[in-house]
């Protein structure tokens, strides 16, 4: 069974005809709603998903892909990651707390395939200049990454958003996560004085409040 941290949380189920209009009606189903279903799922349905996809295609902007060598030079030039996984899968691999856990789809305790209906507004919401640089990836960088990557193109108009290729599975194979690279840093307060003080000479602490 599904640990509850896995569950869909999404309060929608969407139809994928809805999303992606310019497929055929008796593909799109099985192509895109495997597609982006989480790993269980489309292994299951890999075999149905090849057949269909070369039938429905989806009309979008070209997203380029980059070879999992090539990552850490783009995070350096400020590209973020964006990690469109579903929390079973992330658990799985492990991932770095510097990515960006934005989930396309999920599934349930029942198998059943819940889109995300706020996915484009959360990357709206991460990512408000739409000349930010994004860097998405899936665990296999393929139909799913490159689903959500056009969307974000021809929906958010974005222009700088590549795909991963061989997803995050390919990108951990190359190169394996350390234990740093699984630290949540986060701010907290620190022994001295509020600099707020030093810079205006009023104290913006709380009453009673201290830094530890």
């Amino acid at each position: 069974p599904r640990g509850p941290a896995a569950r869909a949380t999404f309060p929608h189920t969407l139809s994928p005809s809805n999303l992606v209009a310019s497929m055929s009606a008796s593909a799109a189903s099985l192509t895109f709603t495997a597609a982006v279903a989480p790993r269980a799922v489309r292994t299951r349905a890999r075999t149905g998903v090849r057949a269909a996809a070369g039938r429905a295609r989806v009309t979008s902007a070209a997203v380029e892909k980059i070879n999992v060598n090539d990552v850490k030079d783009h995070l350096d030039r400020g590209f973020v990651l964006v990690d469109i996984r579903d929390p079973e899968e992330c658990a799985e691999t492990g991932y770095k707390s510097s990515w960006k856990n934005i989930v396309l789809a999920a599934m349930d305790e029942d198998g059943s395939i819940h889109m995300n209906p706020n996915f484009l507004a959360q990357i709206r919401q991460e990512f408000p200049n739409s000349m930010s640089r994004i860097l998405i990836a899936c665990d296999d960088g393929t139909f799913r990454s490159e689903k959500a990557a056009a969307a974000i193109v021809d929906k958010c108009g974005f222009s700088q958003v590549k795909v991963i290729d061989g997803g995050i599975d390919g990108y951990l194979a190359a190169f394996p996560l350390s234990d740093a690279d699984k630290v949540k840093w986060r701010m907290r307060p620190e022994i001295g004085e509020d600099l707020s003080v030093l810079v205006s000479g009023v104290d913006t602490r709380q009453q009673g409040q201290k830094y530890y």
